[in-house]
């Protein structure tokens, strides 16, 4: 194998695919990055048998063949590499390159066969635009669960319906609903992607031109956005029934200033945090009182806000709120409580484009 490609043009693509190594693997070909060099150009690819990042480069390629080496370590290596060409010359299982002055020498890892995943069966594809995409994916994503314990948390449900595709993540204390109607019907589906995946497709769709598009198997889905693909397995079981626990009424309804709010949450918690983490809300006669208390201090504060219905009083912890507002581009929003112990609805003054659901703090 021999063949020169231009420096920036590698390291892109190696920074790209390293994102699919897996952190722990007993199998030492997983830990590498698949070289190959055909009449095409280059191919890099590194999966860790869920998720499979691949990125195509263009190359003079004097000699085809293939080989793959540790993938961390590599990619440290053309990370110093100055920007010029690079070329590389495969000897056996030992892997040189020469970049003007520079010369190094790699040792490559034995393998019998790259495990590639490959795509079979009916595939159904999702046209959407990439801002749009790009949107509901950081609007949802934050809430999938980080406990492997429950594997269908850690993903987001993707639930296509009639003209209208929704994206679900909950890890039980906090819950994100986003929405996009589409002016045409598509086929109706519902498909668990896993969180890292699904993060790792939204920052490749803002490379994207307008459109992008989801090809969806029955155990995949693969993306292509320029020299890059990305083919991950699907989540296996049954999502939660969402639609259940999403409150049907409410007892209190307050309009709220979404800037304000985010600044009264970001004094507070720097005093609720060297406690229990706590910050409690007051809601009654046209203002809500914000207090918090631990062992450096006392912070209170309040703002004028409209209510309709009984007074509550409740608690929550910051990180929950922040990761729900910091997502929110409406100047206001409406927050509904039942009880101080049910979870908190955060919805749109206007239309359905997103829902949350904030679970309460008990304070005793």
């Amino acid at each position: 194998m021999k063949f020169t490609l231009d420096s920036n043009d590698l390291m892109n693509g190696v920074f790209s695919v390293i994102k699919a190594l897996p952190l722990r693997s007993s199998m030492p070909v997983l830990d590498g990055i698949l070289i190959e060099a055909t009449e095409k150009g280059i191919h890099l690819a590194c999966s860790d048998l869920m998720f499979q990042k691949e990125a195509f480069l263009d190359a003079v390629v004097a000699e085809e063949g293939s080989c793959v080496v540790k993938g961390k370590f590599f990619a440290d290596i053309i990370r110093k590499m100055p920007d010029s060409q690079v070329e590389f010359t495969l000897d056996g299982q030992v892997l040189s390159m020469r970049c003007g002055k520079i010369r190094q020498r790699v040792q490559c890892i034995e393998y019998e066969e790259f495990p590639l995943m490959k795509v079979k069966g009916d595939v159904h594809d999702i046209n959407i635009p990439k801002d749009i995409f790009v949107k509901m994916v950081n609007h949802t994503v934050f809430a999938v669960s980080q406990d492997d314990s429950r594997p269908v948390l850690t993903g987001t449900l993707m639930e296509s319906s009639e003209d209208t595709l929704s994206f679900v993540a909950t890890d039980s204390f906090q819950f994100a609903l986003t929405k996009y109607r589409f002016d045409h019907n598509i086929t109706e589906r519902r498909t668990i992607v896993q969180g890292k995946v699904l993060t790792e497709i939204g920052k490749m769709a803002e490379e994207a031109d307008e459109n992008i598009v989801l090809s969806l198997t029955q155990t995949h889905i693969k993306v292509e956005i320029g020299n890059t693909k990305l083919t991950a397995r699907l989540l296996d079981g049954n999502y939660i029934d969402y639609k259940r626990i999403i409150p049907k009424e409410c007892k209190t309804r307050v309009l709220i200033n979404v800037p304000t709010l985010v600044e009264m949450i970001d004094r507070a918690q720097l005093i609720s945090r060297e406690g229990n983490n706590s910050i409690n809300f007051h809601f009654e006669n046209g203002i809500m009182s914000l207090k918090a208390e631990s062992y450096v201090g006392r912070a209170e504060d309040e703002m004028d806000v409209q209510i309709v219905g009984d007074p509550i009083e409740i608690a929550f912890n910051p990180k929950y709120l922040f990761n729900v507002l910091k997502n929110i581009s409406d100047e206001n929003v409406y927050m509904e409580f039942n009880t101080s112990i049910s979870p908190c609805v955060i919805r749109p003054v206007q239309g359905e484009s997103y829902l949350y659901l904030v679970v309460p703090m008990r304070v005793y």
